[in-house]
C-alpha cells in the first residue's frame, strides 16, 4: 500500500480496494495507526466482520461514504503529508472535519493559533494534536505544558487524554501507551496561575521569595490598609485647613467609601497593573467640589499598595492575581534568561481558552516561548472573550501576533479554524446566526458575514425540535412580574428533559436543561420560584465557596468551639453535621432565652463530646484538632443521609430508589470535596502551629462576608437526578444543555454604579462614584474614557449573549423585557434584529 505510516492514514478508495487490502488497514490499526477510510459504498460496514477489536471506540477508525462518486484509482495519505490531496477529497465529504485534520497534522516545528467557534471541537482537537506530538514527533509528555481557564478545565483535559491513550492500548496491547498513561503525570495541564505559581517557586529568588512562597488572600489585612490610610489622609487634611469629612466623602458613608476603596484596588489588579503602573497612574484633575475625592482616592490607593507589596515580602506570601505579575517583573527585570535555568523544558505550550488571557498572561506566554524556543498552540474565540472586568484582552490573538513577530517568530494565524459545530442542531444555528449577523454588521461582535466566514457556525446535527428557537416578548417594570410568563416555561422544558431522559434510559448521557441569568441574584431568583413549585435544582453561580454549605457548617463547628457556653452558637452546633443532635432545639427556647441549665442540657443530647476537644485545642495545634474532629465526626456521613430522607419525602414517587441514594451519595461526596478545599485555603492562610480559634473565626467571616470570587468544588460525575440547572452566563461557559432558557434580558449594560476605568495605555484613571438618589461625583478623565469604556460595554454583553445562546445544544427560548429598550442598551435592544426595531 506505499510508504509505511506512523500516525495516519487516509485511505481514499472503492469498496473493492478496501476489502483486497483489510487485512493491512486491521495490522496498521493494531499498532496504533488511525485509519480514515472514503468510499462510495455502504457496503465498507461489511468489513465489520473482519475487525475483531472495537477500532471505532477506541478513535483508530473513522468511515466516511459518498455513494455518488466514481472512484478509479485509490489515493492514500500518509501521516498528513499531502495536505492538499485530503483537502482535495474532504470537498466529496460533508461530514469529514478537515480543519481539525489540517491542525492536528500541522507540521512539528509550526507555532499554531486556532480560532475556534463555539461547539466545534477544540478540545477534541487539542487532544489529537498531542497524541500527533507523541507518536509522531517522539516527544516526551514532560516537554508539554497545557494552559487551561480552570481546575476542571485541567482535570478533565487529562482524564480525557488519558482515556484516549488507554482505549488505544487496549486495542493495540503496546507498551507504549502505558508507558505515555505513567508518563501523563509529568505534563503539565493547569491553570495559569498553577503555571506561574510552579515557576514562582523555582525563580522567584529574583524577587526575594523562598522555595516555601504561600498564597494568600490578604482579604483582611488590605480592608484594615485603607481605613489606616483614610484616618491618616483625614488627620492631615483636617489639620492643614478647616474640613468636613462628610463633605469629602459625599455622596457615600464612611463605610461604603472604604467598599469603593476596595472595589477600585482590586480593579486595578484584575486589569493587570503591575505595581509600578500603579505608582504613576495619573488620575488628573476634577471639577470644583471633586478635587478632594480625587486626591483622597489616589493617595489612598497607592499607599495601600505600597504597604501591599512590602507585606509580601516580609511574610514571603502573595495574593492569587499577583502570580502573573511577579513573573512580569522577573521577565522585565532579567529577560529570558531567567527562565532558562527551570528544571523541565518546555518544548510544546499551549493555551485553552486563549482569548480570556490578559496582557501579563499573553506576555509570559511569548517570555517561555522565547526562553525555550517552545512551539505554541493558541486556541480560542474572540466572540466569547466574556472575562474583560477580570482584565481579559479580547485582542490577545493580535497581541501574541505582534509580541512573537518582535523576537522574528511567526504564529500562523491565517490557516486554522474550526467553524464545524457538533453541539447544536442547524436549524437553532441557522436562527441564531441572523442575530449573529447583525451584530457583526453594527461591530459589536467580531463577527464576519456571507458565505466564506469563518466566524459562521456550520451545524453538523440534525434539529429534533420543531420550535427550535423562541422568543417571548413582553414588557414588565420588574423582574418579578416576569414569573407568570417564565415558570410555565421552565416546568415544559423541564418535563421535555425529563422525558427524553427516560426514553433513553441509564446507560447514555443524560440531557439537561438549564435557565442561564446575567447575575447570581437573578440566578438565585429563578431558583426560589423553581422551589416554590417544587422543581428539583442544582444552583451553579461563580464565586460561591465560602456561601456553601460545607463552609457555613464549619464556621458554625468554629464558633462553637470558640464560645461552648453560648446557646446561639452551641445550638447551631449540635443541630447539625458535627453535633447530630436527634432533635430541634425550638421547645427549650423561653421568653428569657436559655440558662445554663437548658445549654448544658442540648449538650448532653448531642454526640459532640465538648470537653475532649476543649482539652484537645489547649495542648495540640488547632489545625490539628480540627482535622481529628472531621475524621471522627464524618459530617459528609450525616450529610448523606440528610440529602436521603430530604429527597424521599419530596421524590420517591417520581424516581426509584437506587437513583435517590445515587444523588444523596453525590451530594456528600461534594460537600466533602469541599471540606478538603477549605483546609487547603485554611493552611495557605494561617502558620501550622501558630493559629489560633478566633483568627480562624475572623478570617471565615470576612470571606463570608466579602469572598465572591473562589469556586466550589464541583465533581464532575453525571447527575443521578434530573435538575432544572440554573447558572450566570459566565459561568456556562464550555457547557451544553439540550434546552436553554434566558429570562432575563433587561438589565442595563452600564449599570448606575460608582466605577473605575483605564485607557488602553494603562496611564490614565478616570473614576466615578455615584449613589442613588444620592449625587454624584467623577474626575475630568471619566469624560474622556468614558465614549469608549461605553462601546468596550456593548461589545462584551454581545459577547456575553452570544454564549449565552451557543449553550443551547436543540431549544432556546428568550424571554425578551423590553422594559429599557427606549433608554438604554440591553439583552432586549440586541435580540431586536430580525424586527427591524
Amino acid at each position: 500500500m506505499g510508504q509505511e505510516p506512523e500516525y495516519s492514514l487516509a485511505l481514499y478508495a472503492d469498496i473493492s480496494y478496501i476489502q483486497t487490502n483489510i487485512h493491512k488497514l486491521c495490522s496498521y490499526m493494531n499498532t496504533g495507526v488511525k485509519i480514515l477510510l472514503f468510499t462510495n459504498s455502504e457496503g465498507v460496514n461489511e468489513i465489520n466482520e473482519f475487525l475483531q477489536k472495537d477500532y471505532k471506540k477506541a478513535k483508530l477508525l473513522y468511515i466516511f461514504v459518498n455513494e455518488e462518486l466514481q472512484i478509479h484509482n485509490p489515493i492514500q495519505v500518509t501521516d498528513g503529508e499531502n495536505l492538499q490531496q485530503v483537502e482535495e477529497i474532504a470537498k466529496s465529504f460533508h461530514q469529514f472535519n478537515y480543519d481539525q485534520y489540517k491542525i492536528e497534522h500541522a507540521p512539528l516545528e509550526e507555532n499554531i493559533m486556532v480560532k475556534a467557534g463555539a461547539g466545534t471541537g477544540k478540545t477534541t482537537v487539542m487532544i489529537d494534536r498531542i497524541l500527533y506530538l507523541l507518536i509522531k514527533g517522539k516527544l516526551d509528555p514532560a516537554e508539554i505544558v497545557m494552559i487551561t481557564f480552570t481546575r476542571e478545565a485541567a482535570r478533565n483535559m487529562y482524564k480525557k487524554l488519558r482515556k484516549e491513550l488507554f482505549s488505544r492500548f487496549n486495542v493495540t496491547g503496546a507498551k507504549e501507551y502505558i508507558q505515555w498513561i505513567e508518563k501523563l503525570n509529568n505534563m503539565r495541564i493547569q491553570t495559569i496561575h498553577s503555571f506561574a505559581k510552579s515557576l514562582l517557586r523555582e525563580i522567584g529568588s529574583l524577587r526575594g521569595y523562598g522555595l516555601n512562597v504561600r498564597l494568600r488572600s490578604f482579604t483582611m489585612e488590605k480592608r484594615r490598609w485603607i481605613e489606616e490610610e483614610l484616618d491618616s489622609y483625614f488627620q492631615s487634611e483636617l489639620a492643614s485647613v478647616q474640613g468636613n469629612i462628610e463633605n469629602i466623602i459625599s455622596p457615600l458613608r464612611m463605610y461604603e467609601l472604604i467598599d469603593v476603596i476596595y472595589d477600585f484596588w482590586e480593579k486595578f489588579e484584575q486589569k493587570g497593573f503591575t505595581t509600578k503602573e500603579i505608582l504613576k497612574a495619573n488620575f488628573g484633575t476634577a471639577a470644583e467640589g471633586h478635587e478632594k475625592m480625587n486626591e483622597l482616592l489616589e493617595t489612598v490607593i497607592k499607599n495601600v499598595e505600597k504597604r501591599f507589596t512590602q507585606a509580601k515580602v516580609t511574610e514571603n506570601s502573595l495574593s492569587l492575581s499577583d502570580l502573573s505579575r511577579e513573573m512580569d517583573y522577573i521577565q522585565e527585570q532579567y529577560g529570558k534568561e531567567a527562565f532558562k535555568n527551570l528544571s523541565s523544558k518546555i518544548s510544546y505550550l499551549f493555551v485553552d481558552e486563549f482569548q480570556d488571557s490578559d496582557d501579563i498572561q499573553i506576555r509570559l506566554f511569548a517570555i517561555i516561548q522565547e526562553a525555550f524556543s517552545s512551539k505554541l498552540f493558541v486556541v480560542g474565540d474572540i466572540k466569547q472573550s466574556i472575562y474583560r472586568f477580570r482584565g481579559a484582552n479580547h485582542t490577545a490573538f493580535e497581541e501574541i501576533t505582534e509580541l512573537l513577530k518582535q523576537r522574528n517568530v511567526i504564529i500562523n494565524a491565517q490557516d486554522y479554524y474550526l467553524q464545524k459545530n457538533y453541539r447544536t442542531g442547524k436549524l437553532l444555528l441557522d436562527e441564531m446566526d441572523i442575530y449573529f449577523s447583525w451584530w457583526g454588521q453594527k461591530k459589536y461582535l467580531t463577527y464576519q458575514t456571507g458565505a466564506q466566514s469563518s466566524d459562521k457556525l456550520v451545524g453538523m446535527l440534525v434539529s429534533n425540535e420543531e420550535n427550535a428557537f423562541t422568543i417571548d416578548n413582553k414588557k414588565e417594570e420588574q423582574k418579578e412580574q416576569m414569573k407568570r410568563y417564565i415558570m410555565p416555561e421552565i416546568r415544559k422544558a423541564f418535563n421535555r428533559v425529563k422525558e427524553i431522559n427516560s426514553e433513553k434510559g441509564q446507560s447514555d448521557d443524560k440531557e439537561k436543561f438549564a435557565v442561564l441569568t446575567r447575575t447570581t441574584e437573578e440566578a438565585r431568583m429563578i431558583q426560589a420560584w423553581c422551589k416554590e413549585a417544587d422543581l428539583l435544582t442544582k444552583l451553579e453561580v461563580g464565586g460561591g465557596f465560602y456561601r456553601s454549605k460545607p463552609v457555613r457548617d464549619f464556621h458554625s463547628l468554629i464558633l462553637g468551639l470558640l464560645y461552648p457556653n453560648d446557646a446561639r452558637f452551641v445550638s447551631n452546633l449540635v443541630y447539625g453535621p458535627y453535633g447530630k443532635a436527634p432533635f430541634t432545639i425550638n421547645g427549650l427556647i423561653s421568653e428569657k432565652g436559655y440558662s445554663v441549665e437548658k445549654i448544658d442540657y442540648i449538650k448532653r443530647q448531642s454526640s459532640f463530646d465538648f470537653q475532649k476537644y476543649q482539652k484537645q485545642l489547649k495542648v495540640l495545634p488547632v489545625l490539628s484538632v480540627l482535622r481529628r474532629i472531621l475524621e471522627q465526626r464524618k459530617p459528609a456521613q450525616w450529610i448523606y443521609s440528610r440529602r436521603l430522607d430530604e429527597l424521599k419525602e419530596s421524590q420517591e414517587e417520581k424516581y426509584p430508589m437506587e437513583q435517590l441514594n445515587q444523588d444523596a451519595f453525590l451530594y456528600a461526596q461534594q460537600y466533602e470535596l469541599n471540606l478538603g478545599k477549605l483546609f487547603e485555603k485554611m493552611h495557605q492562610s494561617f502558620s501550622e502551629e501558630f493559629v489560633s480559634l478566633a483568627q480562624i473565626e475572623k478570617w471565615l467571616q470576612v470571606n463570608i462576608a466579602t469572598n465572591r470570587d473562589e469556586e466550589e468544588v464541583i465533581h464532575d460525575v453525571e447527575d443521578a437526578l434530573d435538575y432544572v440547572h440554573i447558572t450566570t452566563v459566565h459561568r456556562s461557559k464550555g457547557l451544553e444543555y439540550y434546552t436553554v432558557l434566558i429570562p432575563f434580558t433587561e438589565r442595563i449594560f452600564t449599570p448606575p454604579f460608582s466605577k473605575i476605568i483605564f485607557n488602553k495605555e494603562k496611564t490614565k484613571v478616570g473614576w466615578l462614584i455615584q449613589k442613588q438618589n444620592a449625587g454624584m461625583k467623577s474626575n475630568d478623565f471619566y469624560d474622556e474614557l468614558y465614549q469608549h469604556e461605553n462601546l468596550e460595554s456593548i461589545q462584551e454583553e454581545t459577547r456575553l449573549l452570544y454564549v449565552a445562546m451557543t449553550r443551547a445544544k436543540q431549544q432556546l427560548v428568550i424571554h425578551r423585557n423590553r422594559k429599557n429598550d427606549q433608554y438604554n442598551w440591553t439583552w432586549s435592544k440586541l435580540l431586536s434584529a430580525e424586527r427591524g426595531e
